[in-house]
């Protein structure tokens, strides 16, 4: 089994390398190295100053984490309000002081806003008015612009260097959420984007940039290993962000329930039917699997209804349902219920489920007696 890490701690790294280079007759393709040698430098000048170094300080031990001292990276996203997204790891569920440190070394204190309930993303807030000597940049965030194949820079505080560029290819998009341990914070229900980009400590919260300087995902984990580097995808990061914009409160609803994604070849091996296979890949050829029920929660809306194993058919009435249209409708739909309907081996039946706050059993306050929580 790979061993993972979260980028939330510093961590020096060497490696040796050798300069190698390429050509071809006739200079096209070194006109257009150079040509795009241009755009990447052009893009990364202006990015780089909405990228910070971000020194954290968990005061507490809380929710899984001890109290500690770590760095990460985070980036402006709202230069007019101050707005600066980063992990969830990073913003911690817990009481946290930190500060950003900007390309020029300004220096700013951050607070946090927001913690999403399930998935590995945050903002901070700072006072755009203290940064006096730096002209502010934001990165717009450009999820649709994510593409196998896609040239990507992963710029940040890596291994506590202040500022790392690291080059890849963004392999996989859809990659299970990645383990970190179990007594540690895990994301679930969302696919993850893969890349060889060698990350390693520091660099959680780093913008994955296009050659157009567009954030296409967020850093978030890589393994200890190997190169392989795992990043958040923004779709739902894009939703949170206008709703704080707006000043609005971020709905989020759950029926306490992890699926997992699964091949259509084990979903045969699992009961569903051939004509309903077919139905899915002929509405969205592009698919690869279904959603299978992982784990229920005990005393969750679907305890009592889910079961391990069971095949997702339809959900809010729409067959092909992934983690993204599943959680597009649980978070439109809060305090209301849902049909959805499932195959138990030879089995086909529809569960209607209520919709539950996901912050309303997420902690955010504690009580602390005798140095206790």
């Amino acid at each position: 089994m790979e061993e993972q890490q979260q980028h939330d701690e510093p961590m020096l790294k060497t490696c040796d390398s050798e300069a190698t280079s390429s050509y071809q007759l006739g200079g096209f393709g070194v006109d257009a190295a150079i040509g795009e040698s241009k755009r990447w430098l052009q893009s990364l000048e202006k990015s780089i100053r909405a990228i910070v170094s971000i020194r954290l300080l968990s005061v507490r031990a809380f929710d899984g984490n001890g109290a500690s001292f770590s760095v990460a990276t985070g980036f402006v996203v709202d230069m007019e309000r101050g707005l600066i997204l980063t992990n969830r790891h990073v913003v911690t569920p817990g009481p946290v002081v930190a500060d950003a440190i900007f390309l020029n070394k300004e220096e700013v204190d951050l607070v946090p806003i927001y913690r999403d309930p399930v998935h590995d993303f945050g903002f901070f807030r700072f006072d755009p008015k203290k940064v006096k000597f730096l002209q502010l940049h934001e990165i717009p965030l450009r999820p649709e612009a994510a593409k196998i194949g896609a040239e990507i820079r992963v710029v940040g505080n890596d291994a506590g260097e202040k500022l790392s560029i690291l080059p890849g290819i963004l392999a996989k998009m859809d990659r299970d959420a990645p383990s970190y341990g179990s007594s540690t914070y895990n994301d679930f229900n969302t696919f993850y984007y893969a890349a060889a980009s060698s990350t390693s400590g520091g660099s959680s919260g780093s913008p994955v940039l296009n050659i157009d300087g567009c954030a296409i995902a967020l850093n978030a984990g890589g393994a200890k290993k190997a190169a392989s580097s795992f990043y958040l995808p923004l779709d739902r990061v894009v939703r949170v962000l206008e709703l704080i914009q707006q000043g609005k409160p971020v709905p989020r609803g759950t029926i306490q329930t992890i699926f997992r994604h699964t091949a259509f070849d084990e979903m045969r091996r699992l009961g569903l039917p051939g004509e309903t296979e077919a139905l899915v890949r002929q509405q969205f050829p592009q698919e690869t699997g279904m959603l299978v029920v992982d784990q229920v929660i005990q005393g969750g809306p679907a305890h009592d209804q889910l079961r391990t194993g069971d095949v997702l058919i339809k959900f809010g009435g729409q067959y092909g349902a992934t983690f993204l249209t599943v959680e597009e409708y649980l978070d439109a739909h809060v305090g209301e219920t849902v049909e959805a309907q499932f195959q138990h081996g030879d089995e086909q039946y529809t569960a209607t489920i209520s919709i539950q706050d996901l912050h309303s059993i997420t902690p955010d306050r504690y009580l602390e007696i005798g140095g206790g929580i």
